[in-house]
Order: structure tokens, then C-alpha cells, then sequence
């Protein structure tokens, strides 16, 4: 019946001219079965892998195809007219993305990008929003070096006093890693916080990172080494954070690193400074958490392409849905 509907739908020529578009990039993090006993912001980071298998299937029936961010540069460049075309990558570098989804895309020869922040690799960066999901869950009410408090109770709670802190840590202005690390650790003086636990059970390690690396399905970028909110940064520190990065993971995976994401990449984290900024890498290109579809004129702007979050149980009639273009100029 759904099929029948998009079809229908799709046969439309009002419906085809308002939701064009070359392609779709899919923004994901990590393929785990939901856990609803944890907070929303995260969870929604996650598909299950039963969901991807039915998403990468359903869209294959409907007539899309799959291809690389290495394709799409190439179309884009040249300027090839095509239509549903679909790019799937990953943010951070997840270990499930290795034992979950890897096998599942390699069963359907789908090529994907895996955004990769360095620092979770090497197991120094932190995870701090599971950090501080873990915190909320085991309190109801926390407070802050400043005094501010949150009452968390609820479930519904929770997730709002993970947002309110969420906002509070991206907005502020940091020098450095070390910066981050120790205005973080100033706002919750009042806690016992280990940061880095998390990253050494949730994220991939250097053999399986190189291991994945081989396939020709796969494609490495780069996500900087410490996952810093960049409009943050100061210009030169944010520079270092990238050209770092992708040194750090070309010394892993022994390939070169020609495609970045932004980490966050919202508005408020990403603005024309960082696009320039990476535009002068010379790099194929970069995408952003913007939401929008990709169109030939994005040729000119492959330093701010437009994604799609994919979350558990997507519509795939929303790929229709996005009609703004999300072009973005310096």
C-alpha cells in the first residue's frame, strides 16, 4: 500500500518538479537496537540494524542508487543531470558502525563515508553527551559550579535538562581542547565524571578503523581530532584541529583524507568562517548538518552540502518533503 502511494505520488509532475534535487546525503552515527530506557538526544542517533537493511531495500525497489561521496563529487564537478542518488555516512567513528552496519552494507555492496574524530580512535577524546546522559539518568537534580540547577525526575525531564546542559556546553567559547577539558570538568566540579569510559567502549579502534578502511565500499573522512564545536575555536586552532585530524587518520588507514564533516555542523556551529576556512583545504568536500537535498548548483559550494539525519522508522517520503535548497555562500 505505501509503495502504491509513492508511486503515485512520485508520478506527479507537480510533485516531481517540487522535490527535485541530484541526491540525498544521509547523515548517521550509530546502528544499535534502541534502548528506551536512555535519553532521546542520543537515541536518536542511532538506527537499528533491522531498520537500515529495510531502509537500503526499500529504497533500492523504489529505483535509488547508491553511491559514494567520491561519485557524487564527480557528478556535482561535472555537472552530470541525475536524480535519486543516495550517499549513507557515519559521524564520529562508532564501533558499531564496524560490527553492525559494515556487515549489512557489504551485503548489499552500499557504499558509505565514515566521518572519523581521531581523538575518539586513539582514546583520547571524550564522549561527553553520553557522559552526561549517564549523569542525568543517576540524579534527580543537577547542579552546576555556577549554581544552576536542573530538576530531573521525570523521563521527560531528563531529556530537557540534557538539552538545556547540551546548549550550555556547545555556546561556550573555548582556546583549545585543554580549554574545553578544563571548563568542563569546572562546570561539573560537584560529580565524579569519568569522560573517557565511553569512548573506549563506544568507539572503533585503530585496527578495526583500518580494517574497514580496505574495503573499497568505504570511504574514511575526516571529523577533526577532538569533536570541538569549531565557530567556538579561534581560526588558527580551528585549522589545526582538521589538518591534524586527517594527518593522524592517513597514518592509520594509509590512504588520503579528501572528505570532512563538521562536528555538530548546525548553524550555531558551523558559519561562513569555517566554510572558508575549509574551502582554502583544497579538500573534495564537506558536509554539514543543514537540511536540505543536494542540487547541480552545489558545484560551487562542495564545502557546505546539506545532509538528512536518518533516524529509526525515516519516511521515506520526506526525501520529497525538502525543498529548500540549503545552499550556502561566502
Amino acid at each position: 500500500m505505501i509503495r502504491k502511494f509513492l508511486k503515485f505520488l512520485s508520478s506527479i509532475p507537480f510533485i516531481k518538479n517540487y522535490y527535485s534535487g541530484i541526491a540525498t546525503i544521509f547523515m548517521l552515527h550509530r546502528v544499535d537496537n534502541i534502548d528506551s530506557s536512555k535519553l532521546a538526544p542520543n537515541e536518536n542517533m542511532k538506527v537499528s540494524p533491522v531498520f537500515l537493511e529495510k531502509f537500503i531495500t526499500i529504497l533500492k525497489s523504489e529505483g535509488y542508487e547508491f553511491i559514494s561521496l567520491n561519485e557524487l563529487y564527480e557528478i556535482l564537478l561535472k555537472g552530470y543531470k541525475v536524480k535519486r542518488k543516495i550517499v549513507l555516512t557515519f559521524d564520529d567513528g562508532y564501533k558499531d558502525n564496524f560490527l553492525n552496519a559494515y556487515p549489512i552494507l557489504k551485503k548489499h555492496k552500499i557504499p558509505f563515508t565514515i566521518y572519523v574524530t581521531s581523538a575518539f580512535i586513539e582514546r583520547q577524546g571524550i564522549l561527553w553527551w553520553y557522559a552526561l546522559e549517564d549523569l542525568i539518568l543517576n540524579n534527580d537534580e543537577v547542579v552546576l559550579s555556577n549554581g544552576m540547577k536542573f530538576r530531573c525526575v521525570t523521563k521527560k525531564e531528563k531529556e530537557q535538562t540534557f538539552l538545556e546542559i547540551r546548549k550550555i556546553i556547545l555556546s561556550t567559547k573555548i582556546r583549545s581542547f585543554e580549554d574545553f577539558f578544563k571548563k568542563l570538568n569546572e562546570m561539573f566540579s560537584n560529580y565524579k565524571i569519568d569522560w573517557f569510559i565511553k569512548t573506549q567502549e563506544l568507539c572503533m579502534n585503530k585496527e578495526e578503523l583500518h580494517a574497514i578502511s580496505q574495503d573499497e565500499l568505504c570511504t574514511i573522512g575526516g571529523h577533526t581530532i577532538n569533536h570541538l564545536p569549531l565557530s567556538q575555536l579561534p581560526i588558527e586552532e580551528a585549522k589545526k584541529e582538521i589538518i591534524e585530524a586527517n594527518r593522524k587518520l592517513e597514518e592509520i588507514i594509509n590512504k588520503r583524507i579528501e572528505h570532512f564533516a563538521y562536528p555538530f555542523g548546525g548553524k550555531l556551529e558551523t558559519g561562513h568562517k569555517e566554510f572558508q576556512l575549509v574551502k582554502n583545504l583544497n579538500l573534495k568536500t564537506a558536509t554539514t548538518n543543514r537540511r536540505g537535498n543536494v542540487y547541480l548548483e552545489h558545484k560551487n559550494y562542495m564545502y557546505c552540502l546539506p545532509r538528512i539525519m536518518l533516524i529509526e522508522n525515516f519516511d521515506i517520503r520526506d526525501i520529497w518533503r525538502i525543498r529548500k535548497k540549503n545552499i550556502v555562500t561566502i
